[in-house]
């Protein structure tokens, strides 16, 4: 299957294309997009990764400066200059204001959505991370992986599985094992010890001062962080709580509420639910374990007042408790 999907693919690498790889950072695209440009590399064409929005989370910044990954933030590109525009662990929904003329090639491990076309999509939500099918990507094409590159597919794997206890597939085993011969084991252990800034400490103090579970349920709203990043942490923290099954952990940054979701309960699917009752506000979605949903505070409701924790917890809430129904894409 892998093996014919890369003959499918290297007529797009090349020879003597100029490639965008968009991302929205994080380590299982910053390895993804790694993988992807050295494979246009092989086949004897250009590529430069280009980041959507900044890397603000200390632990990819980090990632991104010991491994050195070069990257350039998209208001510097002029897509003019290129000749085939990819995407790696993400779909063109998450990327409402880049506008080209066609897609290229789409990979990703999340659930696939409709209104795109691209010359090449390999969708597969059934795996933990983008990093999985990169790989397997790299071992088709006899690619020898240094050890920057490998220990970067490990990190995405690792972080994407949240240490293999995450929609762990035995296709994500089976790569992260043929990569972690190759890896820097030091250089791994600098990525992953990275600490949280004590600027930020004092959001995880307000998250434990709002907390208030119902129904093995969690909503929280920690204010305004100079980034999501630390929602994430603390929906992360949170649903290892004893009697915490779900989480919606929130914030604004500019211009968006950002609703972190996690769920460790075969009864609720975060991705799902993710969709259901945000989609209409922004983009929503993601997995059944972790979900994200980005509503431009433009759409939201009137009566919801973005200084107020109790009035975004309260929004968020009915929401949730709002019966579904199932959207075309499930």
């Amino acid at each position: 299957m892998s093996d014919e999907l890369y003959n499918n693919l290297k007529p797009l690498l090349g020879p003597s294309e100029e490639a965008i790889i968009l991302i929205r950072p994080d380590p299982d695209s910053l390895s993804s997009a790694c993988a992807l440009r050295e494979l246009f590399k092989k086949n004897h064409s250009g590529a430069e990764i280009v980041t959507y929005e900044p890397i603000k989370r200390l632990d990819n910044r980090t990632m991104v400066k010991t491994l050195r990954i070069p990257l350039t933030p998209l208001k510097e590109v002029k897509l003019k200059d290129f000749t085939r525009f990819c995407i790696v662990d993400g779909q063109p929904n998450q990327f409402p204001d880049v506008s080209v003329d066609e897609w290229h090639i789409i990979i990703d491990h999340h659930p696939p959505v409709s209104g795109y076309d691209a010359a090449f999509k390999d969708i597969r939500p059934e795996l933990g991370a983008t990093a999985t099918i990169m790989a397997e990507y790299l071992f088709n094409a006899e690619f020898k992986i240094g050890q920057k590159l490998a220990t970067s597919l490990c990190y995405g794997i690792i972080t994407d599985t949240d240490r293999f206890q995450r929609n762990m597939t035995q296709d994500d085993a089976l790569a992260f094992s043929s990569l972690f011969p190759h890896i820097s084991y030091h250089l791994l252990k600098v990525i992953e010890q990275t600490e949280i800034p004590m600027r930020q400490l004092r959001f995880i103090d307000t998250a434990i001062h709002r907390l208030h579970v119902k129904s093995r349920r969690a909503v929280v709203h920690i204010g305004a962080p100079e980034s999501a990043d630390i929602a994430v942490i603390i929906a992360d923290f949170l649903l290892g709580v004893s009697g915490i099954e779900f989480v919606a952990v929130s914030c604004v940054v500019p211009e968006k509420l950002i609703i972190i979701f996690r769920s460790r309960s075969t009864r609720r699917d975060a991705g799902k639910i993710a969709r259901l009752h945000f989609s209409k506000f922004g983009s929503a979605g993601g997995h059944s374990t972790a979900a994200r949903a980005e509503l431009p505070l433009s759409e939201l409701p009137r009566e919801v007042k973005i200084y107020s924790p109790e009035s975004i917890e309260d929004f968020i809430k009915k929401r949730l408790s709002r019966p579904g129904k199932k959207s075309a894409d499930q």
